[in-house]
């Protein structure tokens, strides 16, 4: 594999954006689902907090994605270098 130093193109952002995403989603839902065993949600006030912003950054950047898909815009520009 080469020049993997180099830039990203668009293509390979919105990869590792879902990615990012993906392992957000993943994530909540571990601590979500523990939290809910634990029965000690109270407790847990300050990473529920963190938890909701993080999917919610993340629903607004996969709105994005969708509205794309939708409007049938496959390819992005490339990044500035």
């Amino acid at each position: 594999m080469d020049d993997l130093d180099g830039p990203r193109t668009a293509q390979q952002e919105l990869f590792y954006d879902l990615e990012d995403a993906s392992a957000v989603i993943g994530w909540s839902v571990v601590e979500l689902t523990a939290m809910a065993a634990a029965g000690s949600a109270q407790d847990q006030a300050a990473l529920l907090m963190k938890v909701c912003a993080l999917l919610g950054a993340q629903q607004k950047r996969l709105e994005g994605y969708a509205r794309e898909v939708k409007e049938q815009r496959i390819s992005r520009p490339e990044l500035a270098g």
